[in-house]
């Protein structure tokens, strides 16, 4: 795995992040056949099962779902242009006690990720379930414009971590 093909995994599950896609429970089986399919279609250069992208999928919200709560810890700050979590030493050992040793590595590495993820993650694990009301205007959840927008700066700021 590397950055390019994290963000084509959650650019799919965005366009699949809707209520036909995605159940309370996650995307069904046959759902992940499909996205695992469109996968191999873009980057037919890399063979990766169903259980890897799944389990891919596990470990970036993890990931993110960590991140996100360690940024709302007093004291701890966000690069926005690095994707980096800001924190002195001692915050960063208060981290280590709250999230354990995986957090380490997000002193030294980037989550450009970050963004898309929010889009993706934060309604379904706020609201524990898709919840929607009819309005006039267009739905905001994972919206193509936003995502479109959000890849391309993600595209745009880390362009030299992606392989070539």
């Amino acid at each position: 795995w590397n950055l390019e093909l994290e963000r084509a995994l959650v650019e799919i599950l965005l366009e699949h992040n809707t209520p036909y896609h995605r159940g309370g429970h996650g995307w069904s089986g046959e759902v992940w056949n499909m996205m695992v399919r469109i996968f191999h279609a873009r980057h037919s250069y890399v063979k990766f099962s169903k259980y890897q992208l799944q389990e891919k999928e596990k470990e970036i919200k993890r990931e993110y779902k960590m991140l996100r709560e360690a940024r709302k810890q007093s004291g701890v700050g966000w690069d926005e242009m690095r994707c980096m979590i800001q924190a002195d030493a001692h915050l960063w050992d208060e981290l280590t006690i709250l999230f354990g040793s995986r957090i380490n590595k997000f002193k030294s590495k980037p989550f450009p990720l970050f963004n898309l993820l929010g889009d993706l993650y934060d309604v379904h694990i706020v609201e524990g379930h898709y919840n929607f009301t009819s309005t006039s205007e267009p739905s905001q959840i994972a919206g193509v414009a936003h995502t479109e927008t959000e890849t391309e700066e993600v595209n745009r700021r880390f362009s030299h971590l992606l392989v070539k």
